[in-house]
């Protein structure tokens, strides 16, 4: 059985988010700037604090991942860093 999920790193315009997601591809299906893009991003990071440095998310996302395997929560694909991705701000 797959968990299909990770802790995800973005840097956005605003700054850098971290997501806790499964099938974070789904950020990838509509073209960019469309108003669907716009909503799977905003479903995916909207909620997460902005970090101005990847160091600062990369830790939290590190404090995160510990915090689970506490838990006794499974995480299939780590932490990934995925690049760069518009704003969604506003949506």
């Amino acid at each position: 059985m797959s968990a299909d999920n990770g802790i995800y790193v973005v840097k956005f315009p605003e700054g850098y988010r971290i997501s806790h997601a499964q099938a974070i591809e789904n950020i990838d299906c509509y073209p960019v700037g469309s108003d669907e893009r716009n909503k799977v991003l905003k479903d995916y990071f909207g909620e997460s604090k902005l970090f101005d440095t990847i160091e600062s998310a990369m830790a939290e996302a590190s404090s995160m991942k510990r915090t689970m395997e506490v838990d006794g929560l499974y995480l299939e694909y780590g932490i990934c860093y995925l690049g760069v991705y518009e704003s969604f701000e506003g949506v």
